[in-house]
C-alpha cells in the first residue's frame, strides 16, 4: 500500500498520519510521514517554544527559524506563510488544538513541493492531531520561567533537567513591560540575535518575562558582556515601544534567577516612586528600591534616621524647603550628580541649579557629592519620596 502513494506528497502522508492499526500514537505517526516524504515539522506554544517536532535535517537551528519568523512580521489572519531561513525553505501557520492556538512550522527539506502542498499538508497534520486525539506535551520552558519568577526552586531545578537546556548556565534575567505578544517578542529577539546572546521567553499579559544563557568568558570579553550590554537592550526595546525594563545579569544558576525574580517582583510596584525618569533598571537600582521600601515597610530607629538627615531643609521655610529639596532630588536620584542634567529636567537655567546647591551645602553642612556623603544621601532622599507619594494616594 506505501508502494501507491510514494510519489504524492499529500496521499503518502495521509497514509501515515491516519494509519491507526500500524501507529500508537499521533507522533509516531507523525515522525514516519515526514520521514518518508523529506519534510520537518515543529511545533511551537503561543510563546514559539517547542513542544513537539520531527527533524530529518539540520541546515538552521530552531532558534533562528523563530527570529526569522518573528522579524518577518507575519500577519495573523495569514493561514500558511514561507520564510526563508539562510536557504532553508520553511512554512508558517495557527493552528487549534483543543482551543488552544499553537504554530505549526514545515520545513520542505529539498524545495520539491509547492506552497499549496505544503499548506494542504498543514491542514491534514491539524485533521490528524484532532483524530489521534492528540495532546501537546506540557511546555516545559514556560514552566520553568514561571517557577524561577514565584521562587519555586525545586521545581525549577526539576523542570531545566527535562528540558533541551539542561547543560545551559543562566546568567541573566529580565522584564519587560507594556511589550505583549508577537512585536514584544520580536524586538527582544532582535537585539538577542545582535549580540548573539541566547534566551528563552514567555509572553504574559503585556509582559515578556525571559532568561539568559552565558557565554564563554573569552566570547563575553569580545562582545561586551556586562551591564553596558543590558542598558544597550533596554534602550533598544524602548525605542520598540517598551514601558520599562528589569534585568539582572552576572547571574550564577538557578538560585540566582530566583532571587533577581524576587527583587524585581518586590520592587517593580514601587520603583518609579523613587526613580520617576528612568525606564530601565539594574541591579543597582533595583537593590536601592528594595532597600527602601523594606525601611518603609519596617518604619522605627533606621527609618528616621535616614529621614533626619534632611530634617535641616526645615530652617529655610516651607515654600523654600520644598523647592531644595526638590532639586536635591533631581540632582542625587535622577541627573547622577550633573548640574546640567538637572536643569533639564527641571527645565531651570543652570545658574539657578547652581545657587540651590550652593545653598543645600550650606543648609546640610556637607559635600553632597563627596563619596562618603552619597550612598546615605541617596538612600534618604529615596525614602522621602516614597513617603511623599504614598501619603498622596
Amino acid at each position: 500500500m506505501a508502494e501507491t502513494f510514494s510519489n504524492s506528497l499529500i496521499n503518502n502522508s495521509i497514509y501515515h498520519l491516519l494509519n491507526f492499526e500500524k501507529y500508537s500514537n499521533f507522533q509516531a505517526a507523525a515522525r514516519e510521514a515526514a520521514i518518508n516524504n523529506n519534510f520537518q515539522m515543529v511545533l511551537f506554544s503561543t510563546d514559539f517554544n517547542t513542544v513537539f517536532s520531527v527533524e530529518t535535517k539540520h541546515n538552521a537551528s530552531i532558534e533562528d527559524a523563530v527570529r526569522y519568523r518573528l522579524a518577518a512580521g507575519v500577519e495573523k489572519s495569514q493561514k500558511s506563510t514561507r520564510i526563508d531561513v539562510n536557504g532553508t525553505l520553511t512554512y508558517w501557520g495557527a493552528i487549534n488544538i483543543s482551543g488552544i492556538k499553537h504554530y505549526l512550522m514545515l520545513v520542505d527539506n529539498d524545495d520539491s513541493y509547492s506552497q499549496e502542498e505544503i499548506a494542504k499538508l498543514a491542514e491534514i497534520i491539524e485533521l490528524a492531531m484532532g483524530m489521534w486525539n492528540y495532546r501537546p506535551e506540557r511546555d516545559i520552558t514556560a514552566e520553568f520561567i514561571k517557577a524561577l519568577r514565584r521562587g519555586n526552586r525545586s521545581l525549577a531545578y526539576s523542570l531545566k533537567s527535562e528540558s533541551d537546556f539542561a547543560e545551559e548556565k543562566i546568567s541573566g534575567v529580565y522584564i519587560v513591560s507594556g511589550m505583549s505578544g508577537e512585536e514584544g517578542m520580536k524586538a527582544v529577539s532582535d537585539f538577542m540575535s545582535d549580540y548573539d546572546v541566547r534566551d528563552i521567553n514567555i509572553a504574559e499579559g503585556d509582559e515578556i518575562c525571559g532568561v539568559i544563557f552565558g557565554k564563554s568568558e573569552e566570547s563575553r570579553a569580545e562582545r561586551g558582556y556586562g551591564e553596558g550590554q543590558w542598558k544597550a537592550m533596554a534602550e533598544q526595546l524602548q525605542g520598540a515601544g517598551a514601558k520599562m525594563t528589569f534585568h539582572v545579569s552576572e547571574l550564577d544558576g538557578i538560585e540566582d534567577a530566583c532571587n533577581a525574580f524576587q527583587i524585581i517582583n518586590e520592587t517593580e510596584p514601587f520603583i518609579q516612586l523613587i526613580f520617576p525618569y528612568k525606564k530601565t533598571f539594574s541591579k543597582y537600582e533595583l537593590a536601592l528600591a528594595s532597600n527602601c521600601v523594606n525601611i518603609c515597610l519596617n518604619g522605627g530607629a533606621v527609618k528616621k534616621n535616614y529621614l533626619d538627615l534632611l530634617k535641616p531643609f526645615k530652617s529655610a521655610g516651607e515654600s523654600k524647603a520644598r523647592q531644595l529639596m526638590e532639586t536635591l532630588e533631581t540632582f542625587v536620584l535622577d541627573a547622577g550628580l550633573s548640574t546640567a542634567k538637572t536643569s533639564r529636567l527641571m527645565e531651570i537655567h543652570s545658574n539657578t541649579v547652581q545657587y540651590r546647591l550652593k545653598r543645600i551645602r550650606e543648609i546640610l553642612g556637607v559635600d553632597i557629592t563627596g563619596n562618603t556623603i552619597v550612598p546615605g544621601l541617596m538612600m534618604a532622599l529615596a525614602i522621602a519620596r516614597i513617603e511623599k507619594m504614598v501619603k498622596t494616594f
